[in-house]
């Protein structure tokens, strides 16, 4: 499950972050009921956090879920007559400068009892960054499993960000596009967006297929050769750089690529495969991958390589 991609939250996403000790990270992280707080401090806190996030490339705090050694260990409820979603915003709003805008929360009442409340805080990279928190003028920053005050010069560089392209892998499918006697050919397809303030003119999508001894890829696009490199026996690299400049809001098709697939090899060849596309841009770059076998897109690179470090053991 992409957790942080969702657009909605229940009882059952906080189940299985459990089930599955989930880890905190640059992108998630797990405050239990006594992080919120009426105190200066307790609201400082709060600002610091939530300020962190969107100086860096934003995430999600859960407030109700303990964590032990940064792993989600268990429930801690907060009473949502007491601590209402309101008074979160309200804490948030007084407590940053310059005010972040979208921070979405999402409040989830274990077993419709209001007294058992958990908060999903979901706060967006910001574009509108720096945001200091106000009780300390700090600015903060995520790094790993903590919010760390930012160096002068990281500062600087915040301030520019509204100047510098933002681009994200907005869409990826893999499905069976044909089938003879012998072989089936799947397609892989993905979009890439602007969701930045600036045009960008230059960039590129690397796809980095393992599995690829099972199969032959096609190595066209509109047309066009794509740039192959093979990396070792089990994983090989395309490269498919942009054609056209990318405006605000704009979003383009990078094109097909087709896998070719022997029927004897199909489930050798699905069951094992990772789909691990990295976008470079002058911005920065972005990750996903795309696990076919279970319909699951994973954006954080960590997860990514633990996967892959887990599919290599499989394969000796």
């Amino acid at each position: 499950m992409d957790f942080l991609g969702k657009t909605e939250y229940t009882e059952n996403d906080l189940r299985y972050l459990l089930e599955t000790q989930a880890e905190e990270s640059t992108y998630l992280d797990f405050k239990a009921a006594g992080s919120l707080g009426k105190t200066n401090e307790k609201r400082a806190e709060i600002a610091k956090d939530v300020s962190a996030f969107a100086n860096s490339d934003g995430g999600i705090i859960i407030y109700g879920i303990k964590e032990e050694n940064h792993i989600a260990s268990e429930l801690s409820f907060i009473d949502g007559d007491e601590y209402t979603k309101e008074w979160i915003e309200r804490v948030i709003n007084d407590g940053v400068q310059r005010r972040i805008s979208e921070v979405q929360i999402f409040p989830i009442r274990v077993n419709g009892d209001i007294k058992q409340t958990v908060y999903v805080v979901k706060i967006p990279r910001s574009a509108n960054a720096p945001h200091m928190c106000v009780k300390r003028h700090i600015y903060y920053r995520r790094y790993n499993f903590e919010s760390v005050p930012m160096e002068e010069y990281e500062v600087r560089d915040l301030f520019h960000r509204k100047t510098i392209p933002d681009l994200e892998i907005s869409g990826c499918s893999f499905y069976k596009a044909e089938e003879t006697k012998d072989r089936i050919t799947y397609e892989l397809m993905a979009n890439v967006a602007n969701i930045g303030h600036q045009a960008c003119e230059s960039f590129k999508l690397n796809y980095y297929i393992n599995n690829y001894r099972y199969c032959d890829i096609g190595n066209e696009v509109f047309g066009e050769k794509l740039i192959y490199t093979a990396l070792d026996e089990h994983r090989v690299k395309f490269s498919r750089p942009s054609k056209e400049t990318l405006y605000p809001e704009e979003e383009i098709n990078m094109g097909c690529l087709h896998f070719f697939v022997k029927k004897e090899n199909v489930s050798k060849f699905i069951e094992g495969l990772v789909i691990d596309m990295v976008l470079l841009y002058p911005g920065g770059s972005k990750d996903l991958a795309y696990i076919p076998s279970t319909r699951e897109f994973i954006s954080e690179r960590e997860e990514i390589i633990k996967l892959l470090e887990e599919k290599n053991k499989e394969v000796k």
